[in-house]
């Protein structure tokens, strides 16, 4: 629940944060060996998203009042701005690089964290990396109680921190490990306050401790990348997650497994993703009276084309993504579309 508890269809929604890792050029070019000279690197960017959502968790002004807790949100759209970058330093002698931004392989997942970390090339091929996750460019917002009927609901600020650890191309091969720890707070929570208010009101107050929704979320991820030919690849993944809230109606188990297929043209590149995901969460919902039980399934098409009318180091990037959130609670069922256009330039 928490993690679609973000300000999730304003701008975490991009490119669907179900956890996915995907492909972009910029992000074959993050994959291959630290630059052989010190320096300064990076990539600014700018995109236009089309956002389109029914979500109940979304906080978008129009989606502010339900009339019922038995049925997906109010249908947005909304065009948003996204902007991103990423500056590093490399020290070519040592094999390490400093950085601090949004690095292309969590902004295409949708994770839009402002890391500041070190990566380490060792001599057999590996690449090691840390970071720490301090802020993030947009205010995460989730409703102070998404279970309000009938009024307005008000939004709360998300405040939310943690860590990455990863070994990529272990021993020069394609396997990659990743490890995530969040830790997410809600700063005014009152779920299940408005339902505990009405008169023959079925929720008590040790059912309002169960509908807490601050986090530690733990991520473990196992890929690999084969290449079916010179110029593609395939790359299945399988995550896992905990997370742990202080609400049991909120914690759940979720395994994902994706399949990922890229070309790399020497101008044009491509991206078809497939991902499919089950959460399963701890205890019952006291607004539901049951256990919840999501399965999402998302699709994904990337496409890349350098250096636009002659244009050298720019790009043009296109997104297109559909997620589809099945639950056995009719809250939290949602259908997702995104669809962005945007310029890049490395330097």
């Amino acid at each position: 629940m928490n993690k679609r508890i973000i300000k999730f269809t304003s701008h975490c929604l991009f490119i669907i944060v179900t956890a996915c890792c995907f492909f972009t050029a910029r992000l074959v070019e993050a994959q291959k060996p630290l630059p052989q000279e010190s320096g300064f690197s990076g990539y600014i960017e700018l995109l236009g998203a089309y956002i389109n959502t029914n979500s109940q968790l979304n906080t978008d002004s129009e989606n502010k009042k339900t009339d019922s807790l038995d049925k997906s949100g109010e249908r947005v759209d909304k065009v948003r701005p996204l902007p991103l970058g990423l500056i590093a330093y490399t020290f070519a002698d040592i094999r390490t690089q400093f950085f601090l931004g949004v690095l292309p392989e969590n902004a295409v997942q949708g994770q839009f964290q402002v890391e500041a970390g070190v990566s380490h090339d060792l001599s057999d091929g590996t690449r090691l990396r840390a970071a720490a996750i301090p802020i993030t460019p947009f205010n995460e917002e989730t409703w102070e109680d998404p279970f309000v009927v009938g009024q307005n609901r008000k939004k709360t600020d998300i405040t939310s921190y943690g860590v990455k650890l990863a070994a990529e191309k272990i021993w020069g091969s394609g396997a990659n490990l990743k490890y995530r720890w969040i830790r997410r707070k809600i700063d005014d929570e009152k779920s299940g306050t408005f339902l505990l208010s009405q008169p023959g009101s079925s929720l008590t107050p040790e059912d309002l401790d169960d509908l807490r929704r601050d986090s530690n979320s733990h991520r473990l991820s196992a890929e690999y990348s084969f290449e079916l030919m010179p110029q593609m690849r395939l790359k299945p993944i399988l995550r896992y997650t905990r997370e742990d809230a202080k609400g049991n109606a909120n914690s759940f188990h979720a395994l994902a497994a994706q399949l990922s297929l890229s070309y790399f043209g020497d101008r044009f590149q491509a991206f078809v993703n497939a991902v499919v995901k089950g959460e399963w969460y701890d205890d019952s919902h006291p607004v539901f009276d049951k256990t919840r039980r999501d399965y999402n399934v998302g699709l994904f098409a990337i496409l890349g084309y350098k250096d636009p009318f002659g244009l050298k180091k720019f790009r043009i990037d296109w997104f297109n993504a559909f997620f589809v959130s099945n639950s056995n609670i009719n809250f939290y069922e949602s259908t997702n579309y995104v669809t962005a256009l945007g310029i890049a330039y490395d330097f």
